[in-house]
């Protein structure tokens, strides 16, 4: 079966609180590695927050997406690209 990442951008308009909360309401991901997380998507630009199946993949991005809004209103962007 192959796998997918779920990536997060990252945005201005989101504070370190709302990615951290997202990813341990969402994803499940612990509150340290949620932290972690947090940094590497504010220093790279993005990151990995998950690799799954694709029907997880896609439901973890939507959700991110759609759950995760900012103080202003802005939508957490998310993608999905292939695991390799």
């Amino acid at each position: 079966m192959p796998l997918y990442h779920t990536i997060v951008h990252n945005c201005e308009c989101h504070t370190f609180e709302d990615v951290i909360f997202g990813l341990m309401r969402i994803v499940g991901t612990g509150l340290r590695d949620a932290e972690r997380k947090a940094r590497e998507i504010d220093f790279f630009g993005r990151g990995i927050v998950a690799t799954t199946p694709l029907e997880i993949a896609e439901l973890y991005a939507e959700r991110l997406h759609n759950e995760i809004v900012s103080a202003s209103g802005t939508l957490l962007g998310t993608s999905i690209e292939p695991a390799t």
